[in-house]
C-alpha cells in the first residue's frame, strides 16, 4: 500500500503516490528557483502545470486513477529538467539528483504538429496560419492561395473556411503554440514563447504605430464583434426559417380544410 496526496494541477484534481508527489514538488521548486526575478514567472510556472496535467491525463488514459513516480518521471523528461536553462541556487540540488534527468527532450509524438488556429498571427480567424504552420509552409503561400481559390470557387470558400473556423481550435495555451509549430513542449520552449510574447506586447506599448494600433483594432472587432455579428445573423436567420415554416404550415392546413369544405383539392390556393 503506498500513501498517496490529492493535489490540484493545471485546474485538475489528481491522486498522486508520495514519491511521485515528492519528486514533483521538488521539480516545481527548482523551477520557481530558476525562473526567480524573470519576466512572466508566474505566467510560465502555470502553463508547465497545465502541461504536466495535460501528460499526466495522458497517460493514466481511463484506467487508473493514482499518478505514480513513472508518471512523474517520464513527464519531468518531456518537460525538461530547469537546470538545463539555469542552475537554482540553495541546498536543494540533491532532490534533482534523485529524477532520471536524461538528455531527452520529448517523445516523438510531442514533435508531431497539432492543428490550431493561430490568435497571433491572423487577419480574420487565424485558420491560413494554422494551417500554413501544420504542413510547414510559410502563411503568406497559404493565404495567396486562398485568395485565388476565393476569385475560382466565390461563396464555397467562405462557406469552408467557415466551416473549419469552427472544427479547428484555438491555440489558447502556450503548450498548444508550441504544437503548432510542431516543436516539443519543454520548459525551454514555454519561456521563450512567454519571453516572445511579453516581448511583442511591451514593443507594441511603448511603440503605438498606425499600423499596431489598426492590428489591435481588427483583433478586438474579430475576437469580440465579428462572433456577436454572426451569432444575431444566425438568430434572425432562424426566426426567419421558423416563419416560413410557420406560413408554410398555415397554407397546407387551409389547402386541407378547404378541401374537407368544398370536397375537391384546389392547387391555385398554393399560389
Amino acid at each position: 500500500m503506498v500513501e498517496t496526496r490529492n493535489i490540484s494541477l493545471g485546474g485538475l484534481l489528481f491522486h498522486v503516490e508520495l514519491p511521485a508527489y515528492n519528486v514533483l514538488n521538488g521539480y516545481l521548486a527548482d523551477l520557481k528557483r530558476v525562473l526567480r526575478g524573470a519576466d512572466g514567472q508566474e505566467d510560465i510556472v502555470q502553463e508547465v502545470e497545465y502541461r504536466l496535467a495535460e501528460l499526466f491525463s495522458e497517460f493514466m488514459g481511463t484506467s487508473r486513477t493514482v499518478v505514480t513516480l513513472k508518471d512523474v518521471e517520464r513527464a519531468c523528461r518531456q518537460l525538461g529538467e530547469p537546470t538545463e536553462f539555469g542552475d537554482p541556487d540553495g541546498d536543494d540540488m540533491g532532490q534533482s539528483a534523485h529524477r532520471d534527468s536524461h538528455n531527452t527532450s520529448a517523445d516523438d509524438s510531442s514533435r508531431q504538429r497539432r492543428m490550431f488556429r493561430d490568435p497571433d498571427d491572423r487577419v480574420i480567424g487565424g485558420v491560413a496560419t494554422g494551417i500554413a504552420h501544420r504542413f510547414g509552409l510559410d502563411p503568406v503561400v497559404v493565404r495567396a492561395l486562398a485568395v485565388v481559390l476565393f476569385f475560382i470557387s466565390g461563396p464555397v470558400l467562405i462557406v469552408l473556411y467557415g466551416v473549419l473556423w469552427c472544427i479547428i481550435p484555438k491555440a489558447r495555451s502556450v503548450s498548444d503554440r508550441v504544437a503548432m509549430k510542431g516543436e516539443p513542449v519543454t520548459v525551454d520552449a514555454i519561456k521563450e514563447t512567454i519571453e516572445d510574447q511579453l516581448h511583442r506586447a511591451k514593443e507594441e506599448f511603448e511603440n503605438p504605430t498606425a499600423t499596431r494600433r489598426f492590428r489591435a483594432w481588427w483583433s478586438r472587432f474579430i475576437a469580440q464583434h465579428l462572433p456577436r455579428f454572426i451569432k444575431a445573423c444566425m438568430r434572425t436567420l432562424g426566426w426567419m426559417l421558423i416563419l416560413i415554416c410557420v406560413l408554410i404550415l398555415l397554407a397546407i392546413g387551409g389547402l386541407i380544410l378547404s378541401a374537407i369544405i368544398t370536397g375537391q383539392w384546389n392547387f391555385k390556393f398554393m399560389f
